[in-house]
């Protein structure tokens, strides 16, 4: 059966998107098969894979309109190295597609209904189906809350906006307590941390204080290739996979599979004192 995990935060500009690319990348370079469902209307996640709004024919407006079979919103991305990920792209082209897909939203439960219409229908199953929501709370939110098993909140280190994050577990535990019984949070993610920064060790002790257990062994390090595979619409592992972040990315895939097999991770990356470990590996990044 496939793991479903939705990345969310409604605050935005704390890497969720880039997170949803690069997590996704990871687990398929991990061999397992993967879909990336792109339900944020601007479409970051499907242009961060290279993927061209105006190639699909479908995407996520009609996993929610129901005017094609689900299976055909269904798209290879463009780099033969993944060939395991499998994109949903967000092809929204226009405002009054985009209000129409926030319409067809407010039936929640679409989307929960058409990713198990698409895992009976595929040939290959799903290891991870992973959705990139939009930074709100917003229908599309929910409905990705709807159909998750798992949550993924990413968190930048040095800014901690804590009534959106008590917003978003008060909803996890709404939903939980209704709709989706199966619902659980997976765990925090911390980025942009920023070595030898007060600021960035300070934010961690504080999320450790604040969020204990919940918070993965990885912490994603600030790093100039992630922003560098940005500009050239690919995840960091293919762009430089010595960079810290793409060490850090991987390593989160390694933690999720190890989890979810109910084993340790081999790669212990995440906890203070442990930082170094991905911060110390060699490192491209200086020469872009």
């Amino acid at each position: 059966m496939s793991k479903i995990m939705v990345i969310s935060n409604p605050k935005g500009g704390v890497g969720k998107t880039t997170t949803a690319i690069n997590l996704a990348a990871s687990l398929a370079i991990a061999e397992k098969k993967v879909l990336l469902v792109d339900a944020d209307p601007q479409g970051a996640a499907s242009a961060g894979l290279g993927f061209e709004q105006q190639h699909s024919y479908a995407g996520i407006f009609e996993v929610f309109s129901g005017s094609f079979v689900s299976v055909e919103t269904v798209h290879p991305v463009p780099e033969p190295q993944l060939a395991n990920l499998e994109l949903i792209p967000a092809n929204i082209f226009t405002n009054e597609r985009e209000v129409r897909l926030m319409e067809m939203a407010k039936n929640r439960i679409r989307l929960k209904l058409k990713l198990e219409e698409i895992q009976r229908r595929s040939r290959d199953k799903y290891d991870y189906i992973i959705i990139d929501t939009p930074p709100a709370l917003n229908d599309l939110t929910l409905a990705g809350l709807y159909a998750a098993h798992a949550v993924i909140v990413p968190l930048q280190c040095g800014y901690f906006a804590l009534k959106v994050m008590e917003r978003l577990f008060s909803t996890v535990e709404r939903i939980k307590n209704s709709v989706n019984p199966s619902l659980y949070l997976e765990g925090i993610l911390l980025n942009f941390y920023e070595k030898g920064t007060k600021a960035s060790r300070m934010s961690v002790e504080e999320a450790h204080r604040l969020y204990a257990d919940l918070i993965f062994k990885t912490i994603v390090p600030k790093n100039a290739a992630i922003g560098y595979s940005a500009f050239l619409k690919k995840p960091v592992a293919l762009v430089d996979i010595t960079a810290s972040g793409a060490i850090a990315y991987l390593a989160l895939a390694e933690e999720l599979i190890s989890r979810h097999r109910k084993e340790q991770p081999v790669l212990e990356v995440g906890r203070l004192k442990d930082l170094q470990i991905v911060e110390h590996l060699p490192s491209l990044e200086t020469a872009i």
